[in-house]
């Protein structure tokens, strides 16, 4: 017995699709109460040919109708044998349990359900595909819960090139990592922004930090805050095809990274509004170190070389009026009308004069190996570049000068290479003046630094490829913080006041001549051991 006699029985059904009949019905029920036959006529036409599933179904999930679209995604021939097929669609239909509940729950709560996905099985052939489904809740005009009406999509397709695009991201995202570069996506609608865990590393940051976009734009140095939004508005309005932007991010530790940020708009809406970014930041603190350093060194050997050019200009200058201040001063020196009294004066007077001659012959050559004008000669391609020099009668040369000028208690001098010579021999490659330049001031040193009969010790050895000419004296010696101030020019180390005589140019000098000839100079000193000079030359 029917206790509602306006509505029908349950189960009852116009005509099932696959040309399988069913009892008519008389009256379609809707939220608003029933229509009347020739709309439920209507209706059965538009259920039958949509052109996705359609479906009938009780609360307690029996399946009511089925449309022709409906009968083919579960794999049935007809309605009859899809719904005699079908006694529970939660436990038959739905693969992830509780589903179904999850889908009654919203439909009870809110009396429709729209895109909800599920993962299903084609009901007679088991195979599992993917779902979207629109229903509402249809009640009677007595407010009881009649039947679920809704449309089933297969989305198979799509959830699949989703799942292929989820897959060819990931690929992309990891071969990036693999660089060491950090990774963000930013979704312009939520706001929400997601780095990659190497990108929270990079700067020393976990997990604590949010998915925000000010998150690191935040950390952004105030300098290049400005720069850094204008690169990416442009990149917004469509001015360039990318956004790029170098920029400093304060890490964890305080301390600041350059970073190079490139990104790019991957969704727009209809208006060209950006929905979604994505984009990588790349350590670029060494490059940028590096850079700093180059363009000091630049800096550097430009005022180097202005130094050089106005050393040898200056130099240059001065030898004008020098000279002829020397040669007045000479011809009043021998000129017999002179006064005594006044050859004196005349006597200083070319003292200084030649004390300052020689400050500017050693400013001009230290400016000239400087700035490049010393150059090896000119040869063939079979002969050497410097010519082969016997070193020992060289260092008897030089000293043969040095004690002829020598002032004070005499210095003894022990000559230790005919020893060595019986060894090896003892021929370097070097330009002859310029080698004998740099003996000479190392030898002199020797002399003026020394002990009152002391000794300078000069011997010879070959190693590496090179002839070693080592100048030893029993003098004072030198501190390490001495020793790393002796080829500066112009420092005498404190003895500018004494009485022993000098430019603070030699050193230098010498040690330039020593480069350019391809050698070096090396020195061992300790207080109260004496110093120890190496001149280092490429042997022949």
């Amino acid at each position: 017995m029917n206790p509602h006699p306006d509505r029908p029985p349950e189960g009852t059904a116009p005509g099932a699709a696959g040309g399988v009949p069913a009892a008519p019905l008389t009256h379609q029920p809707t939220a608003a109460g029933w229509i009347e036959p020739d709309a439920a006529a209507d209706f059965t036409t538009l259920f039958e040919f949509l052109p996705i599933g359609a479906y009938r179904s009780s609360p307690q999930g029996r399946m009511l109708r089925a449309n022709a679209a409906l009968v083919r995604l579960n794999g049935y021939a007809n309605e009859a044998e899809l719904l005699a097929g079908v006694a529970d669609i939660a436990t038959e239909w739905y693969l992830q349990p509780g589903r179904r509940q999850q889908f009654v729950g919203l439909l009870e709560a809110t009396g429709q359900v729209l895109a909800f996905e599920s993962q299903i099985l084609r009901h007679k052939s088991r195979e599992t595909i993917w779902i979207s489904e629109n229903a509402h809740l249809v009640r009677d005009r007595f407010g009881a819960v009649g039947y679920y009406e809704g449309t089933i999509e297969d989305i198979s397709a799509r959830k699949q090139a989703e799942l292929l695009l989820r897959q060819s991201e990931q690929r992309w995202k990891l071969a990036l990592e693999s660089t060491g570069d950090g990774l963000w996506d930013w979704d312009l609608e939520t706001g929400v922004e997601l780095f990659s865990r190497q990108m929270r590393l990079m700067f020393g940051f976990g997990d604590d930090l949010p998915d925000r976009p000010d998150s690191f734009d935040g950390l952004t140095h105030p300098d290049d805050v400005a720069q850094m939004l204008a690169d990416r508005q442009a990149h917004f309005d469509g001015l360039t095809p990318s956004y790029v932007n170098e920029h400093r991010i304060r890490c964890q530790d305080g301390s600041w990274k350059w970073v190079l940020s490139r990104g790019m708009v991957i969704r727009r809406d209809a208006n060209g509004r950006p929905l979604r970014m994505i984009g990588t930041h790349t350590d670029i603190s060494a490059r940028k170190r590096a850079d700093e350093l180059r363009a000091a060194r630049d800096q550097a050997l430009a005022a180097d070389s202005a130094k050089s050019a106005l050393l040898s200009r200056v130099s240059h200058e001065l030898r004008t009026p020098l000279n002829a201040v020397l040669g007045f001063a000479q011809l009043m020196d021998v000129d017999p009308a002179t006064p005594t009294r006044h050859r004196a004066w005349v006597g200083h007077i070319l003292a200084s004069g030649r004390h300052l001659l020689g400050l500017v012959d050693d400013l001009l050559d230290l400016s000239v190996p400087a700035s490049g004008a010393v150059t090896s000669p000119a040869v063939g391609p079979d002969q050497p570049v410097w010519p082969a020099l016997d070193l020992a009668p060289l260092v008897a040369e030089c000293w043969a000068m040095v004690s002829a000028g020598q002032a004070g208690p005499p210095v003894e001098f022990v000559d230790l290479t005919a020893q060595a010579l019986q060894q090896t021999p003892m021929r370097v490659r070097a330009d002859p003046r310029r080698l004998k330049q740099v003996l000479a001031n190392l030898l002199s040193n020797a002399v003026k630094y020394n002990r009152p009969d002391g000794q300078v010790l000069v011997d010879l050895q070959r190693a590496d490829g090179q002839v070693v000419c080592s100048v030893r004296d029993t003098g004072p010696g030198l501190s390490p913080a001495h020793v790393a101030r002796l080829f500066t020019p112009f420092d005498r180390l404190g003895l500018e006041r004494s009485a022993i005589e000098g430019r603070g140019l030699g050193l230098a000098l010498s040690r330039q001549l020593a480069i350019d000839m391809g050698g070096s100079i090396s020195v061992h000193s300790s207080p109260g051991q004496g110093c120890c000079f190496g001149l280092h030359l490429p042997a022949a």
